[in-house]
């Protein structure tokens, strides 16, 4: 099983070859169920529940049916008439991220440890939790806390500043998952330093079209992407990584074979989206 708690959102995401400063861009804008957290769950091929924080507005409404009928989904639900819906905001500009703005207070103020520990329950050591970084600081530091001495924790940092804020409580994890930047948020170039001092088992540094890096028990690995892929939208790329590495690792793969297998998934779907 792979428990995923984080963040699920309605992403708002406008694509354009160059956005003209100072000025209003006519864009291909495209509206869907995301966040990082739902991102990952969606990705996941292995038994899998989801466990997140929904107001009751008529945008969360939405996103609460189709996490239902996606079935796998363990909601807390918020009553505050006032609470707002999780919304994430991208201006995708050549195929890359050019800003990103969101707005996820409604988990990092609802999402309760009592009802995510509840949720979680009792994993397996061969299970993994996949933690996203727009969780609560005491949310995510009680469950790295409570389960990482018991099975297998994935911290998905999210963005530079949310990695940075989550720091004290990167212990004991199974996988980092950060981009370069939130990697060099966290430590700098002294990776392997920081692995050890934190007892940290493996890194996974995601580079976009340069692929990745993984540090591991058995040093340092880069992996060249198969194929670069000129896609116009590449929201959600890094966490269909996690996804497609985590169900490798939970089916068995060595974790190198894993990656591989990963960075393959990824090429695909972007190749389909190149194309449509």
């Amino acid at each position: 099983m792979v428990f995923v708690v984080g963040a699920v959102a309605i992403d708002l995401v406008a694509v354009r070859e160059r956005f003209l400063d100072g000025t209003s861009n006519p864009s291909d804008i495209r509206l869907g169920l995301g966040g990082v957290g739902y991102r990952i769950f969606s990705g996941l091929t292995t038994p899998r529940k989801f466990i997140t924080a929904l107001a009751g507005d008529p945008i969360s409404r939405w996103a609460r049916q189709a996490l239902e009928a996606e079935g796998g989904a363990a909601i807390q639900a918020v009553r505050d008439k006032d609470a707002r819906p999780p919304l994430y905001l991208a201006l995708m500009e050549s195929g890359s991220l050019k800003v990103g703005a969101s707005d996820f207070r409604i988990l990092e103020q609802a999402l309760s440890l009592p009802f995510a520990l509840r949720e979680v329950g009792e994993p397996e050591p061969s299970d993994f939790l996949v933690l996203d970084a727009n969780l609560s600081v005491p949310v995510l530091a009680g469950l790295a806390e409570e389960f990482a001495s018991r099975t297998r924790v994935v911290f998905e940092p999210v963005s530079v500043e949310k990695a940075a804020r989550h720091l004290a409580s990167l212990r004991n994890l199974f996988l980092l998952t950060p981009t370069v930047e939130e990697l060099d948020s966290l430590c700098g170039a002294s990776v392997r330093q920081f692995m050890n001092d934190r007892g940290i088992r493996n890194v996974i540094v995601k580079k976009g079209r340069e692929g990745v890096t993984l540090f591991d028990d058995e040093g340092q690995m880069d992996f060249a992407p198969s194929v670069v892929v000129e896609a116009p939208d590449t929201t959600g790329a890094g966490d269909l990584l996690v996804a497609s590495l985590v169900s490798a690792l939970h089916d068995g793969e060595p974790i190198r074979v894993a990656v591989r297998a990963a960075m393959t998934v990824v090429e695909q779907r972007l190749k389909g989206g190149a194309s449509s």
